[in-house]
């Protein structure tokens, strides 16, 4: 593996370093190593489509004294868990192009295709991001040695810049193309130029984020509060998306559109504003004022946020301590209660309680899982909310009697990603535990863990939902709820059954194999087709239709957990 280019452009500018008082050939040192485990690693993007590779863990009988556990020898895999990723951006930037395609308005034209790029550069945030800013791990070894803080800071900011430039290229580049070609070099130049500056806002407040809690949260709170914000910034991405492209009602896009105060408060409307301006001549304030702003606004952040990185850096040292959680006792007790519950055999109720303190407790996995549970938690409200804007709003959804309650289905699209997910762990060399423990049934472990999962983070999650969609549309859809989670509840053994099956928590994240993305298309083309029947179903006998798919999807559970997890290999 050759050393990255990009070190080579900066040794033309080691003078500007040298002025800054940073120490340049061990800031280049630091930095060339960041940029080969980059390569190293798997992401989001690459891992969901990566084709099945040898990584996986061979078993024997399961039984004490003739299991074996044995990981298979598996190849490096040093560029391409990167490239696939730019590869998939890239496909995405292509796609989003074809709004320019449509005709209408620079502003509609630029607006489309900024909300749609700076929507995937935040979950890009989300799924890689944050993996690269809130890197600890090369502390313990730098902190002994004579670097200076600065050198550091500047050596983790090239990083970071350097690695978020890589898949803000892949996205923009063919937009940036296809408006050269279609608009003229103007166009382009300007399209390139919001791009770069609406990046860097994704970026600033991203880090900001972060920032302020890391400054108001310490140790094991402070690493949970991680997970709970980027939740929360999923929600905030995917509803700030939705206004945008209600702000951009197709139907009135003409030459003399005139865009509300209101609109212009989206940050990607910003720089659709900064087309009419300078190349259609409108200098009307409506359209200088969020220019500026686009321009202005991302600017004061970065400088303000390079001034925070000494204290950003200090902060970042509580991820490496921790303090005791006051609350574990509690949830030990109901993790046993729960096992209790949910588990017939003394094994199964073993495993269920590890595999429920691994879920509460894995960072690593939290970091990847967490998110989708704030998509999941959005998407059936935005569904609803795009339905409801085909009438008159949501006033027109027929709350008494309509059916549109159904779209809780899609809270159920996490499953795939979360049975995928199950099998990696950063403890994964700990799973040895499956060779020396006397398990009798190994179809006991991944039960255990299933149930766990369902119980630990997709059941309280539809619980949310359910009782909102309740007060909605009434006490009438209960039985209807009950479906909506049985065939929830099946999905999971369903995904396994699916998709390569390996133990939980034994394989490591940065070589993760997740079977590749037909494998997860077929599994939320499955859902769709149970959301299918259960329309069709409650249309054709509307009083008892819904009582005979309880019937039938509580037969599936029976089948799909006990048939599908039945296994002794």
């Amino acid at each position: 593996m050759g050393e990255p280019r990009i070190l080579r452009a900066l040794d033309r500018i080691q003078p500007l370093f040298g002025r800054m008082g940073i120490d340049y050939p061990i800031m280049r040192r630091i930095l060339a190593l960041k940029l080969t485990l980059d390569r190293r690693r798997t992401t989001g993007v690459a891992a969901l489509f990566r084709a099945s590779k040898s990584g996986s863990m061979e078993f024997g009988s399961g039984r004490k004294g003739g299991s074996s556990l044995k990981p298979k020898e598996t190849a490096e895999d040093t560029d391409g868990g990167l490239r696939r990723s730019l590869f998939f951006y890239g496909l995405y930037g292509a796609i989003s192009s074809l709004f320019m395609l449509a005709g209408g308005t620079y502003f509609f034209q630029a607006g489309l295709i900024l909300a749609v790029l700076l929507f995937i550069m935040m979950t890009a945030m989300l799924s890689d991001f944050s993996s690269v800013m809130l890197d600890v791990r090369d502390k313990p070894i730098l902190h002994t040695k004579p670097v200076d803080a600065r050198t550091l800071g500047m050596a983790k900011t090239l990083h970071i810049l350097i690695y978020f430039t890589q898949f803000a290229l892949a996205l923009g580049i063919v937009p940036i193309a296809v408006g050269i070609v279609k608009n003229g070099p103007a166009f382009g130049l300007l399209l390139l130029l919001s791009f770069v500056l609406g990046g860097l806002l994704v970026a600033v407040f991203t880090a900001f984020v972060y920032l302020a809690v890391l400054k108001l949260f310490d140790g094991e709170t402070l690493k949970d509060m991680i997970n709970y914000v980027q939740i929360a910034m999923t929600l905030f991405m995917l509803i700030g998306y939705q206004v945008a492209i209600r702000a951009m009602d197709m139907s009135r896009i003409s030459d003399e559109f005139h865009p509300g105060w209101w609109e212009l408060a989206v940050p990607p409307l910003w720089y659709s504003a900064g087309f009419e301006w300078l190349l259609n001549g409108r200098g009307e304030p409506l359209y200088i004022i969020p220019a500026l702003m686009g321009l202005i606004v991302p600017l004061i952040g970065a400088v303000i946020f390079f001034r925070f990185i000494p204290a950003f850096e200090r902060s970042l040292e509580k991820l490496s301590g921790g303090t005791s959680g006051g609350g574990r006792k509690s949830t030990s007790r109901l993790n046993r209660l729960l096992a209790n519950l949910l588990c017939r055999s003394k094994e199964e109720r073993a495993f269920y309680v590890f595999a429920s303190a691994m879920l509460a407790r894995e960072r690593e996995f939290k970091l990847k899982v967490y998110p989708s549970l704030g998509f999941s938690l959005a998407v059936p409200f935005i569904f609803l909310f795009s339905f409801a804007t085909a009438g008159e709003g949501l006033s027109s959804i027929d709350y008494a009697n309509g059916l549109a309650y159904l779209n809780l289905y899609s809270c159920a699209i996490m499953i795939p990603t979360l049975v995928l997910t199950l099998k990696f762990s950063g403890s994964f060399k700990g799973s040895w535990i499956y060779a020396s423990a006397p398990i009798e049934r190994l179809g006991s472990v991944y039960r255990a863990t299933l149930k766990a999962s369902f119980a630990r983070l997709f059941f309280p999650l539809f619980m949310i939902e359910a009782v909102i969609f309740t007060v909605m549309f009434g006490i009438r859809i209960v039985p209807d709820l009950i479906v909506i989670a049985a065939v929830a509840a099946s999905l999971l053994p369903l995904t396994l059954r699916i998709t390569e099956r390996e133990l939980p928590f034994s394989l490591p994240f940065p070589t993760s194999d997740q079977s590749g993305g037909m494998k997860v298309l077929g599994v939320m083309l499955l859902l769709g087709a149970f959301a299918g029947i259960h329309y069709m179903v409650v249309t054709a006998v509307p009083v008892y239709g819904v009582w005979g798919l309880i019937a039938a999807s509580i037969a599936l559970n029976t089948w799909a957990w006990r048939d599908t997890l039945h296994t002794n290999k």
